[in-house]
């Protein structure tokens, strides 16, 4: 992202809004502000939040079928089958050359596992499912961790726990006129609490238009930095949380170079919900 150039602009024709107004100083200020297109307009959020229903009943269905036995190719084709019952598209189907429609990342998998029938699940497993529907040219994006069996040790469930307030906690601190960096540092200062590593080479992101937007929304970091937070924007805030290092690496038996790896192998979990920015806080279009 270019901060020396200007990002807001006023749309011509027509005088200077209070937001113009308003948006304006604060990239006086030297403030990042987002760009005019962030700011979804009605028919949009719309148009997304459409998605976002559509996108939270593959979840569901998802959720509903979780069990030990099952294989991560069972959960891809129950996902494909959803949206083409639904008039959807999965955004993942294909995406920088990934192979299936959605992700499916078991214990020490951090993100972007791929679906095999090799990979059968067993109690006592984490797994996290992450999905991105396209519906009409939206898109909505959300992921769930799900216990396997409804059991686990109670380290992989604390974990799993934690990082579900992780979300939470990270969305309350999102205010509008905020910053996304306020984000961050509401989740960094949960997780380390608990000892737990917070991912640095993924984020969350806008979303709504695209699969992937501006601006990105780090899961660690500092107060009043980042991005200026509008009523209009639409993103995703999807902590991954390790239980040991933060570190993470590319699984080298993966031939599409998508597996990403805890540095220790020890578990991680990972929740994500797509949301909009209102003038009075978050709303959730799709968890």
């Amino acid at each position: 992202m270019k901060i020396g150039k200007k990002r807001w602009h006023c749309l011509p024709g027509q005088p200077p809004t209070e937001l113009d107004l308003k948006i304006i100083e604060l990239e006086k200020r030297g403030k990042l502000v987002p760009t005019r297109n962030l700011i979804k307009t009605p028919e949009q959020i719309e148009g997304i939040r459409r998605a976002g229903v559509v996108n939270t009943g593959c979840l569901d269905a998802v959720e509903a079928i979780i069990r030990p036995g099952l294989n991560t190719q069972q959960i891809d084709d129950l996902c494909m089958e959803y949206c083409k019952d639904h008039n959807a598209t999965p955004a993942c189907l294909g995406y920088n050359g990934f192979p299936k429609s959605v992700c499916t990342s078991i214990n020490e998998v951090v993100c972007h596992g791929i679906p095999k029938e090799e990979d059968v699940l067993e109690e006592g497993d984490i797994i996290n499912v992450d999905m991105t529907c396209i519906v009409n040219g939206y898109f909505a994006d959300a992921n769930r961790t799900f216990i396997v069996g409804g059991k686990t040790t109670p380290e992989k469930e604390k974990l799993v726990k934690v990082t579900k307030e992780c979300l939470e906690i990270g969305a309350a601190a999102a205010k509008p006129f905020g910053y996304v960096g306020d984000i961050g540092h509401a989740i960094q200062k949960h997780a380390e609490k608990h000892g737990y590593g917070v991912v640095r080479d993924l984020c969350g992101h806008g979303v709504g238009l695209a699969f992937h937007e501006e601006p990105e929304v780090a899961h660690y970091g500092y107060r009043g930095t980042g991005m200026l937070l509008v009523p209009g924007m639409v993103f995703t805030i999807e902590p991954m949380i390790n239980m040991g290092t933060w570190k993470v690496f590319i699984d080298a038996d993966d031939p599409y170079g998508w597996e990403v790896i805890t540095g220790d192998e020890l578990p991680s979990a990972q929740w994500e919900h797509t949301f909009l920015m209102t003038e009075n806080g978050l709303e959730i279009l799709s968890h």
